[in-house]
């Protein structure tokens, strides 16, 4: 038989518009039909192995210079300690109205529905693209009435086909396929950066709130004790004891409260909307009731661990390692371009001029046939696509050495600030006692007449300004702690022992 790449034969000659055999066979048609189809699969099989042939350039994490110790300032030596990365957020953090905000915000916020919608995006993207390494079967049916001087004539047909499965000799298929599960990781790895910072955010405006609230409760309380003392100065005043210029001096700071106050009670309007922007609704009135701002967290010393496990719980690292892996494999993509394509198509049906006979044993026909296509002179454009993905790539090296830069230094400042944070906070802790201690005794001796009006309203003030400086401090160190926990890559998990709600590991699961 000789052979030929494209050939059609009708198995029975059905009169006007029959197409004759291209070659001629002693074999029984359907054994050639067979034969046919065996070599395309044959030829399949010959191209899934030579798609071992990748022009990609081999993947390499690049060498980022690495803290040679731990963290500087990480105290936390007990190599048992949970790190950030596996310590849940509700075993974290220790108020269950945070908890409550941190659930509706993980389940309503804006920017993490659209982060969720853009992961789902690009995994149907990937499946489109998925789907081309395989070859795709496409079933039709037709029907056409024709007419000429000899007559009218009529002709059915049904039949299943594949059309143009490229044989991806040089890997183009598997590298463009393998670029967009690439994007498909790193889409989900930075969906998990603003599932991270998003709980972050919350705890920290939270955090805002209660600290307003608590200004103002000690606004009010300073208010209420310089308003009685006050009027006992009135009194005093009256009997000639102090003069005008002394009330008039309790005046001012009366003011002074009442400015406090009203400043403390529009920084916590403004948390509040901050948290009601920040969880896409307003805040319900049923939430648990809040916990001090001393006992905000059940851990208060969180180990930074090895500065190399920041490459493996650090999101935005994770999606910066893919954008580099997408970038190679855009590169083998760009690079089979210079080579050969080579396509089959095939097709298997039933024709018939007469409805009835369509699924008669003689109304049987295939094809089966084979393209191919190398570029020859396109003006440079294949050279100048591969000059593009390979500076992209270049791109992508950068942009993941400058995320780990970053990452250490957030770990780093943020390690700092720690430190620095707890010693003030102690050092306030001992400068409030000593304050509130002073004014209690300076208090009593202004009522025995022993201390002036200047005295007491010096250690009002004195008192007054260590109050909120340790209030203050106590809300750096909290929202310290809170960012320690994210830049550590903590916060998938809402318990310690869960796993990880991540797209990646789907992905890696459905590859």
């Amino acid at each position: 038989m000789k052979k030929t790449w494209i050939c059609r034969r009708n198995i029975k000659n059905h009169g006007a518009g029959c197409f004759e055999a291209t070659t001629k066979s002693s074999l029984h048609p359907e054994q050639e039909m067979f034969m046919m189809m065996k070599k395309a699969f044959i030829l399949t099989g010959v191209s899934l192995a030579l798609s071992a042939c990748n022009l990609a350039p081999k993947y390499e994490r690049p060498e980022v210079e690495l803290p040679s110790s731990q963290f500087r300032h990480n105290k936390v030596s007990d190599t048992r300690a949970i790190q950030a990365a596996s310590l849940g957020w509700k075993d974290y953090f220790a108020d269950p109205r945070l908890h409550a905000l941190i659930e509706l915000a993980l389940k309503n916020n804006t920017d993490l529905r659209t982060a969720n919608l853009n992961v789902e995006q690009v995994r149907a993207q990937y499946a489109i693209t998925r789907s081309v390494e395989l070859p795709s079967l496409n079933g039709s049916a037709g029907a056409t009435r024709s007419g000429n001087a000899q007559g009218v004539g009529n002709s059915f047909s049904v039949g299943l086909g594949i059309s143009a499965f490229e044989l991806d000799l040089w890997g183009r298929v598997r590298n463009s396929s393998e670029a967009a599960l690439q994007s498909y990781f790193a889409t989900a790895a930075s969906r998990d950066s603003t599932h991270l910072s998003l709980i972050s955010t919350v705890a920290k405006a939270y955090f805002n709130q209660q600290y307003a609230l608590a200004s103002a409760d000690l606004a009010q309380r300073v208010l209420k004790t310089r308003q009685e003392t006050y009027r006992l100065s009135q009194l005093r005043y009256r009997a000639g004891v102090i003069s005008a210029l002394d009330l008039r001096e309790q005046e001012a700071t009366i003011a002074a409260a009442q400015a406090s106050y009203a400043e403390a009670v529009k920084n916590a309007e403004l948390a509040r909307n901050q948290i009601e922007l920040l969880i896409s609704q307003k805040i319900p009135d049923n939430l648990p009731a809040a916990l001090p701002l001393s006992r905000q967290f059940k851990i208060r010393q969180l180990p930074a661990g090895l500065p190399s496990d920041l490459l493996l719980n650090r999101p935005d690292i994770i999606a910066a390692e893919h954008n580099m892996k997408q970038a190679n494999a855009n590169i083998g993509a760009a690079r089979a371009n210079f080579f050969p394509r080579i396509s089959l198509t095939g097709s298997l049906g039933l024709g018939s001029p007469q409805l009835s006979n369509l699924f008669s044993s003689g109304s049987k026909s295939w094809s089966f046939g084979g393209s191919a296509g190398l570029p020859i002179f396109d003006w440079g454009s294949n050279s100048a696509n591969l000059d593009a993905a390979k500076i992209a790539q270049q791109k992508t090296v950068v942009a993941y050495e400058a995320a780990v830069e970053s990452a250490f230094r957030e770990v780093s400042d943020a390690l700092a600030a720690r430190s620095a944070l707890n010693a003030q906070y102690n050092a306030n802790v001992t400068q409030s006692k000593a304050f509130a201690d002073r004014l209690r005794l300076v208090r009593l001796r202004y009522r025995h007449g022993v201390s002036s009006s200047l005295d007491l309203l010096d250690a009002e003030r004195s008192n007054y300004s260590a109050s909120s400086n340790l209030l203050a401090t106590e809300l750096s160190l909290l929202e310290n702690m809170a960012d320690l926990y994210k830049v550590l890559g903590g916060g998938l998990k809402r318990y310690t022992h869960d796993t990880p709600d991540t797209a990646v590991q789907a992905a890696s699961e459905a590859r």
